[in-house]
């Protein structure tokens, strides 16, 4: 008896010791191994340190911006997140991080609430644009998210915004002052096809084309698009945003696929204005080096883009959107002598000063719904406020 009491003592003693020692050897680890500006997994900015300013100690920010910088900083972040994740699988939870775990490998973004306010303003911005332009036609596409159309693969119990609804209020708001694209029957059509990626909250190019297919008579192309593409996988291993901030199905991999035209030429200028930068082609093969594949699409968010083709057709196409539209315009470039490409996020100009600069002639406003909803820099690029 004596005995097993002095070995569970010798125990108590030695985690009592090991426990520190790991502690001060990470802490020691943590001085010498360099910052990480990125981590590749997870897709994202790391904290770096916060500077000490009397500032930051009174208002408390230094405290919660250290506590972010130590924990992103941390070595072996990546394994113990993996155990984290593996161990909250375990125990059945079917979401990661905000990101909703499916059926058949598929993760899902949740659907975003709309703030009525903003909305209300994007939607009078809207109007207002196609009510300053009569003679040019306006054209709106709001791309349901995955989880509008692929519910099915919802995980149980998980309960969603009824984006489809969403959208339908949106186009009956717009009504007549603007030609509508019913991207959501689209894709309902197709839903049992790759249509949206895996891993990533993007739709896939065989998606996006789907959608082309109904644009094409309401932008008043008059061909019969369907077999005038050809597509080409250029990435076979591409993991998305969502299994980077989720931390589950990181070894899934998946094809990325471009578009070009079965026939004609199709050079290109490809102007980042912003930058100052020019390229021959709105694919940049770069991007499939890094983590976020889906740029191989007109590379990084830039304001402004312009792409000038060879098409025979006189129109001037502004495109007004977010990412989901880099994928969409590879199928735009045959049909218009030139594509103005504007994201509000990044941009400081007016659709006004844009208009009269380019001499457009068409508009298209492209958005996925969960970004139409929740972006608070629409307005602001459509009235110059």
């Amino acid at each position: 008896m004596k005995g097993r009491k002095r070995s569970k003592g010798y125990a108590d003693k030695l985690l009592g010791l090991l426990f520190p020692a790991v502690l001060l050897l990470a802490m020691i680890i943590n001085l010498i191994v360099p910052d990480r500006e990125m981590s590749e997994e997870e897709n994202r900015m790391l904290s770096t340190k916060p500077e000490l300013t009397l500032n930051n100690v009174t208002s408390g920010d230094f405290m919660e911006e250290y506590e972010s910088y130590v924990s992103d900083q941390f070595v072996g972040r990546n394994t113990w997140r993996s155990i984290q994740v593996a161990l909250s699988r375990l125990g059945g939870s079917k979401v990661e991080n905000g990101v909703y775990i499916g059926k058949n490998g598929q993760l899902f973004e949740e659907i975003s609430v709309p703030d009525q306010g903003q909305m209300s303003e994007n939607l009078s911005a809207i109007k207002e644009l196609a009510q300053r332009y009569p003679d040019i036609p306006v054209s709106v596409m709001l791309v349901p998210d995955a989880a509008c159309v692929l519910s099915d693969q919802l995980p149980s119990l998980a309960v969603m915004e009824d984006q489809s609804q969403l959208i339908s209020m949106v186009k009956n708001e717009l009504g007549d002052t603007v030609k509508w694209i019913d991207a959501v029957s689209a894709l309902n059509k197709h839903k049992s096809e790759k249509i949206y990626y895996r891993t990533d909250h993007h739709w896939t190019s065989l998606g996006a084309f789907y959608a082309f297919q109904e644009a094409a008579p309401v932008l008043g192309i008059d061909a019969d698009v369907s077999d005038d593409y050809v597509s080409y996988a250029v990435s076979d291993d591409f993991n998305g945003v969502l299994a980077s901030n989720s931390g589950v199905f990181l070894d899934e991999k998946e094809e990325i696929d471009i578009y070009v035209p079965a026939s004609g030429d199709n050079d290109l200028t490809v102007t980042y204005v912003d930058e100052g930068r020019k390229t021959t082609s709105i694919y940049d093969s770069s991007k499939l080096e890094t983590k976020d594949q889906y740029s191989v699409f007109l590379g990084e968010n830039s304001s402004v883009i312009d792409i000038k083709t060879v098409s025979t057709h006189n129109d001037r196409l502004l495109v007004v959107k977010d990412s989901f539209a880099n994928c969409f315009i590879q199928f735009l470039t045959p049909f218009y002598r030139e594509i103005v490409v504007v994201d509000p996020r990044y941009s400081t100009s007016t659709l006004e000063e844009i208009m009269d600069t380019y001499r457009i002639t068409d508009v298209l406003v492209l958005y996925s719904g969960n970004t139409f909803f929740t972006d608070n820099h629409i307005s602001g690029v459509f009235s110059g406020e």
